[in-house]
């Protein structure tokens, strides 16, 4: 018996900036009436979370932001930060990332900066209906001048490889660095993950994680995959995530693969 789900959002809920579907929609509300919890884990913040949920005119009972540095327990009713990156740790990625045509953004305190203001962060901003917040950094000083959950960059598929080689070359203690896309690498306090927070909203809420569902699509994603009894990858999923689920969609996510899934497997 299932009792919770939680999805990541972009490529797995929805493709990348677009609203949920009325299928999808439908079928969240539908396991909420039947008892289960629902929950969104994302490299989004807390903030953010709540706009979408008003968006797409649902109500979470669990939100897990800034890939596992934040989290909002709806039953409990507070929100929580629980780690950030520190300014040296946000000086050094800037460094080792120095080399490649990216854009780096970040947010602190609401305030995103970013390093060019180009078509994908102004797609974002339209997303999340906002469009007065995004600082275009003009020194670089500005980025680590405080902590910050996390710090991201939009890169060019065909220079992973390379980036790959790069961080190999940097001890970087205290932090980490993954793929959230396919075209985005994210830097964020070691210790942040989504799994790591899922699993103290099921302790604080005594759900066994075996009765936990997770849907993702990336490496940001595999650290719940890993901890719950049903684990489900996108068909378009990386070949990582896929690794570490049970159960891969059979429709990718620009064909529902998420709301086919649970309408088979858990309604």
């Amino acid at each position: 018996m299932i009792r919770l789900v939680v999805a990541d959002i972009d490529n797995t809920l929805v493709p990348k900036h677009q609203d949920v579907s009325v299928r999808t929609r439908n079928d969240i509300k539908q396991m909420q009436k039947e008892g289960i919890l629902f929950g969104l884990a994302s490299g989004r913040s807390v903030d953010q979370l709540h706009t979408l949920e008003k968006q797409w005119d649902i109500k979470c009972d669990v939100l897990i932001g800034l890939n596992g540095s934040q989290l909002y327990d709806g039953i409990s009713n507070y929100t929580k930060m629980y780690y950030t990156m520190q300014p040296q740790w946000i000086k050094q990625a800037l460094d080792i990332m120095r080399p490649f045509d990216c854009n780096p953004n970040l947010e602190r305190n609401g305030i995103y900066y970013v390093g060019k203001m180009d078509q994908k962060t102004l797609a974002s901003q339209k997303y999340l209906k906002k469009n007065h917040d995004s600082i275009l950094v003009q020194n670089e000083e500005e980025f680590y001048q405080a902590p910050a959950p996390k710090i991201g960059f939009r890169i060019k598929e065909e220079d992973w490889p390379a980036i790959q080689k790069r961080l190999q070359q940097f001890k970087m203690e205290g932090y980490t660095a993954f793929r959230t896309e396919y075209t985005m690498l994210e830097f964020c306090n070691k210790n942040a993950s989504k799994g790591s927070l899922l699993q103290k909203f099921c302790q604080d809420h005594q759900i066994d994680l075996n009765d936990v569902a997770a849907f993702g699509d990336m490496t940001n994603d595999i650290s719940m995959l890993e901890i719950v009894g049903m684990s489900v990858c996108l068909l378009n999923g990386s070949d990582d995530a896929k690794a570490a689920s049970k159960y891969i969609t059979d429709y990718d996510v620009n064909h529902e693969g998420f709301a086919d899934f649970v309408e088979k497997n858990i309604l």
